[in-house]
């Protein structure tokens, strides 16, 4: 539980369905606290208890990890509120997690991981982690972030701001700047890359690269 649009959006649609459903889940929102300065958790807890929820908080040093291991990167803190998230999913008890990602994320990790990393992946609507110990679920999977955002505009609800170290400069958001421009000018963009990712074609693409091949195989043409 962030406190952004995404985390309050999927908070609020499982507490409705909760009670709707009459599901009886013990709904448990999270936030992890990543000791930046500034950073204000209070705003999370309140926006929790509006929609009738109480949000734990943890706090982890995100600042003094990535001294002492002189890093300063996006990922490494993404890493260290996931791992402080599911330590915290194990001590209560828990084996389900949900996550806010939706379908502009997936468009964004997916074009992070072929530009970046070489590598087609993204992320799926239920995964199973540790064994079968989690599972992450993420109901929000197949929703545009305008729709989201349309949504809690008709509730009411405004989204909280925490200030990022990482929020301007990190690879994430240069992404999603870019992507942002290409919606604007064609909107079925954004559902296009998303089913494309569905619609992969094995008999047009070559085939697996063994591992470690990739970097023999660099810079050679074909012959």
């Amino acid at each position: 539980m962030s406190g952004g649009a995404d985390s309050l959006c999927l908070v609020h649609a499982l507490n409705e369905y909760n009670t709707r459903s009459r599901k009886a889940w013990d709904l448990v929102p999270v936030h992890i606290d990543p000791g930046f300065e500034g950073w204000n958790s209070c705003r999370v807890k309140r926006a929790c208890a509006r929609i009738g929820l109480e949000c734990r908080v943890i706090g982890i040093d995100v600042p003094a990890k990535l001294k002492a291991t002189n890093t300063d990167s996006c990922f490494f803190c993404a890493r260290e509120r996931r791992k402080a998230l599911f330590q915290t999913a194990h001590r209560i008890g828990t084996g389900k997690v949900a996550l806010a990602h939706h379908m502009d994320d997936v468009n964004e990790t997916f074009l992070m991981n072929l530009l970046m990393g070489s590598s087609s992946a993204a992320f799926v609507p239920k995964q199973e982690l540790f064994k079968g110990e989690i599972t992450i679920i993420r109901p929000l999977y197949y929703l545009e972030k305008p729709r989201i955002m349309a949504w809690l505009r008709e509730l009411g609800i405004r989204p909280v701001r925490n200030n990022c170290p990482f929020e301007r400069t990190g690879t994430r958001q240069k992404f999603r700047r870019f992507l942002d421009r290409l919606y604007r000018d064609d909107h079925r963009i954004r559902t296009n890359i998303f089913w494309g990712i569905h619609n992969l074609k094995p008999q047009y693409l070559p085939r697996p690269v063994s591992p470690g091949r990739e970097h023999r195989t660099a810079g050679r043409k074909p012959a």
